[in-house]
């Protein structure tokens, strides 16, 4: 077979490769109309579109580009999905189940409640020194003296140091209803997590017992 020959049986057997080989753009124009070309204009790329061959079928699909807002706003999920999973994390490690969340909290609040009855008991026994300095007072008064100025600065001092404390049990209820929300999400979520990890519902047993 001479050279020649074997060059054209080769050309003809490429053709149908080539025809193969065809690709089209389907895109939509600025009409929203449907546009199969061999070329896609830039402008409507941003919009994606499809490359297809010459039977229709899709070959490769090219999304449409985000705006900027949906940029941010998919940068802002990934980071909320991130921030979730160093959370969960953190969950498994404190907690095996949603009971043992209730169980902290239980003792979280009791901390914070010993805490508050510390401070009231300190406010009783102020109350009673300024109750003791006012009547000392009030002696002077029908005694026809004027109120010793020291004694009046002590009373003064013990109502300074009532309203301080009564401001630390303000603060001290305000961690508590801060405590029970905080608490509450995450046994919500430990929820979520024994359901995934155990392949079944958390049960609480406790009031069975």
């Amino acid at each position: 077979m001479s050279n020649r020959l074997i060059a054209l049986l080769l050309t003809l057997s490429l053709i149908p490769l080539a025809a193969e080989a065809r690709q089209f753009f389907r895109y939509k124009d600025a009409d929203g109309q449907t546009v199969i070309n061999s070329s896609i204009p830039p402008e409507f790329v941003k919009n994606g579109y499809e490359i297809i061959d010459d039977k229709g079928v899709v070959l490769r699909e090219v999304a449409p580009q985000l705006s900027d807002e949906e940029i941010r706003n998919r940068r802002a999920e990934e980071q909320r999905v991130q921030e979730e999973r160093v959370r969960d994390a953190e969950l498994v490690k404190l907690y095996r189940s949603p009971g043992d969340v209730d169980r902290a909290m239980r003792t979280w609040l009791s901390r914070l409640d010993m805490e508050i009855r510390l401070k009231d008991n300190r406010i009783d026994i102020l109350r009673t020194e300024f109750n003791a300095l006012q009547s000392q007072a009030a002696n002077q008064e029908r005694a026809g003296q004027a109120v010793d100025a020291e004694l009046l600065t002590q009373m003064a001092d013990i109502e300074a140091e009532i309203a301080e404390y009564q401001a630390e049990i303000d603060h001290v209820e305000a961690r508590k209803t801060e405590a029970r929300e905080d608490f509450a999400a995450d046994r919500e979520r430990m929820e979520i997590i024994y359901e995934r990890l155990n392949g079944r519902p958390w049960e609480d047993t406790s009031a069975s017992n």
